[in-house]
């Protein structure tokens, strides 16, 4: 903003600037009014819970004032807060090492850091203070629960277990179930109801609707005719003219033989054979009526009572006590997945497989409630490869559109040589299925979601609506209740404890964990999980599951690399002093992100293999297990690299990042072991290394090692 003043007719600049808003003065009754106006300025311009974050920085930062003074000897005596005045260059620092001290989560603490950072480098805009602000590196934090990690190898083969089974079911139910004739009957063989062609009628219905007297239909019935060779609709049986039998595979040539190889009588035998039991029952080691609730009994009136209709049974046995009392529901389900039959379309059914596409993909929860039934194409026009579009909400800007594409060859392991197993395949097989189950609920489903692909029927609103009910994925409704559900009916927390953690945003940590462990680079990673930044990336590794456990020790480490870099850089010397020129191959030396080289990254040492399942024939990508591999050496060039790596780990550990608690020790012996190697003349002179070290200084913005980057 300019202001101008008029002089006799000519116009004079004037170009003292004008602040655009002026900040209230402190008083005795309100020290720190002017804080809270500048906290208010960046409040005021968002909505929710990102307004929240600056109102909760504030009380933060008021409380880092009241408790030490900003360390400012002249607020002991008067409180009164000038923003001109105590914001200097170095106001962050002085907060940031306060907070460093806190008891918060590091996520949390970053979090605070971010707003007051933005808070005073908005100060610094409006030219409410005089002096930028400097920024000091803060870790940005990892996650101390297991709210948002990845799952541990353990958890990942049970939870495997369980979904593999619910995928199993959903194809049973797309298949259709076929009658096994394996119950037995609850009751003698005479019954009020007979089931023909999957359709139940009672005997005076079936007499009426086929023609035929009651009379006959019983004792059709009572000879062990079948439905429709008792109604008319079959040929007769053919009449038993032979006396041979087989019992359980032994041919027996004839029913005295059979009754007397079982204790019976043939009498007895020929009696039950003529009503219609099998051999097994007509000699007495099969049942031929069991109690109502037997599991048999009740396959057999699933199979002949209700003509294979799970839903049709669920609604009896939910709705009649006494059938309620034979067979409480979760039982009469058990049931069911057992039979391969499933009464709904619901989130039972739905939300596993829902896991087992964010599990092959790591889409988190946001993404899978917005696929719809056309967001899979087998080949995209651009690369001809399948491709899933999916949404990104929080990865949206105005530049940016929160549409975005993965390609699924991606997820693909490229030394993986066994074409049956890519999870391009799986990918596409899982997409079709929860197409094809969909399908028979869709046209009940609101306009809405009527398009998305993961949609179930909400079973306890349809029941109190009277209408099937179709809902979609929402984090905070049914997709919460089958969390809690399937973690109890699957005994994950009898498994795991009760500390246990399951929700569907761990499946993508999870997959960028095993994707690096495999031999991906984070680079690969970066673009599977679609994240512009990749530090973003490395946020979502699991450090537990990719920590090292070597077991050699530093001095032993420390005089392998050494003696490997010296005779290196003799061989390097040696080679210039003759002056033949230098040649390297591109396999002849690899420089590692942590600073390390690599002579031969195709046979890593046996510390490496043991512990990161690497492939033969491949590059060794585990550039953060370098230090004690014995392929690893030290050249100049790469020098700065090591000491910035050497600079990151130490401050990590002075600021006992979260991220390496649990692997303190081995950073130590990292540490321990360059310092080693910074020796003078272990490796290389001493004027070598001062020149190195000024060289990192300069190196500041380099991603070293992703659970240790603080930030810029």
């Amino acid at each position: 903003m300019v202001r101008c003043s008029i002089v006799k007719g000519a116009a004079t600049v004037n170009n003292e600037p004008v602040r655009l808003a002026t900040p209230p003065k402190p008083t005795l009754v309100d020290p720190y009014a002017q804080i809270k106006w500048m906290f208010f300025q960046l409040e005021a311009e968002f909505e929710g819970s990102s307004a929240y974050r600056f109102h909760y920085a504030l009380n933060k930062y008021l409380e880092f004032v009241a408790e030490t003074n900003a360390n400012y000897p002249d607020l002991l005596t008067n409180k009164r807060f000038y923003l001109s005045k105590h914001w200097e260059a170095d106001a962050l620092f002085r907060f940031t090492k306060w907070l460093t001290g806190q008891t918060l989560s590091s996520r949390t603490r970053y979090a605070i850091y971010k707003s007051v950072r933005q808070v005073m480098d908005m100060a610094y805009a409006l030219r409410v203070i005089d002096t930028g602000i400097h920024h000091p590196l803060v870790f940005k934090g990892v996650s101390e629960t297991k709210q948002r990690s990845a799952y541990a190898m353990p958890e990942q083969e049970v939870i495997n277990a369980s979904v593999a089974r619910w995928i199993s079911l959903g194809h049973s139910v797309l298949c259709g179930y076929i009658p096994t004739n394996l119950g037995f009957p609850y009751r003698r063989r005479y019954r009020s109801t007979i089931s023909v062609d999957n359709q139940l009628f009672t005997l005076t219905e079936a007499a009426n609707r086929f023609g035929i007297s009651q009379k006959n239909l019983s004792a059709r019935i009572h000879d062990g005719w079948a439905s429709r060779q008792a109604v008319g609709l079959d040929p007769p049986p053919p009449p038993k003219t032979k006396t041979e039998i087989i019992v359980e595979g032994v041919y027996y040539p004839s029913m005295s033989a059979a009754a007397a190889a079982y204790g019976s009588t043939i009498s007895v035998v020929a009696q039950k054979i003529r009503r219609g039991y099998s051999p097994e029952q007509s000699v007495g080691i099969e049942p031929i009526h069991v109690l109502k609730g037997d599991d048999l009994g009740l396959l057999w009136m699933f199979e002949n009572e209700y003509g294979c209709n799970a839903s049709a049974m669920y609604d009896d046995f939910c709705s009649k006590r006494s059938l309620a009392q034979e067979c409480p529901r979760e039982r009469l389900l058990k049931l069911f997945m057992r039979w391969g039959v499933w009464p709904f379309i619901d989130d039972r059914l739905i939300m596993p497989l829902a896991l087992e596409l964010s599990i092959l993909t790591g889409l988190n929860v946001e993404s899978l409630r917005k696929l719809n039934v056309d967001s899979y194409q087998a080949e995209h026009p651009l690369t001809g490869q399948s491709a899933i579009t999916h949404h990104k909400r929080r990865s949206g800007s105005p530049t940016r559109p929160e549409e975005r594409v993965l390609h699924v060859p991606l997820l693909d392991d490229p030394e993986d040589l066994n074409l049956d197993e890519h999870v391009a395949k799986k990918v596409e097989a899982l997409w079709g299925m929860i197409v094809a189950l969909t399908a028979k609920i869709r046209r009940n489903a609101p306009a809405e979601i009527a398009n998305r692909l993961f949609i179930f029927e909400d079973v306890e609103a349809s029941k109190r609506e009277k209408r099937q009910v179709i809902v979609g994925i929402e984090p905070k409704g049914k997709a919460r209740v089958w969390n809690r559900r399937f973690v109890r009916e699957e005994g994950l927390l009898r498994h795991f404890g009760d500390d246990f953690s399951f929700n569907l945003a761990r499946c993508r940590p999870t997959l960028a964990t095993n994707k690096v462990l495999e031999g991906a680079s984070l680079f690969r990673v970066q673009a599977v999980l679609g994240h512009k930044s990749i530090q973003t990336t490395a946020t979502y590794l699991d450090e537990q599951n990719l920590r090292p456990a070597f077991n050699r020790t530093v001095s032993e480490a420390l005089e392998r690399i050494a003696q490997r870099s010296r005779d290196a850089r003799e061989m390097e010397q040696s080679t210039l002093s003759v002056g033949r020129p230098q040649t390297i191959t591109p396999t002849a030396f690899h420089e590692t992100l942590s600073g390390c080289g690599c002579c031969d990254p195709y046979n890593p040492s046996e510390d490496v293999r043991a512990i990161t399942l690497h492939v033969e024939g491949s590059v060794c990508k585990f550039w953060n297990m370098c230090l004690r591999c014995d392929s690893a050496i030290v050249t100049e060039h790469s020098l700065p690299k090591l000491i910035l790596y050497r600079n990151r780990v130490a401050a990590a550990l002075m600021e006992d990042s979260p991220a390496i608690r649990s692997r303190k020790d081995l950073y130590r012996d990292a540490v321990t072991l360059i310092d080693g190697l910074l020796a003078d003349d272990v490796i290389f002179p001493a004027h070598v290394v001062e020149n190195a070290r000024t060289l990192a200084i300069a190196m500041d913005d380099i991603l070293v090692d992703h659970l240790i980057y603080q930030g810029i």
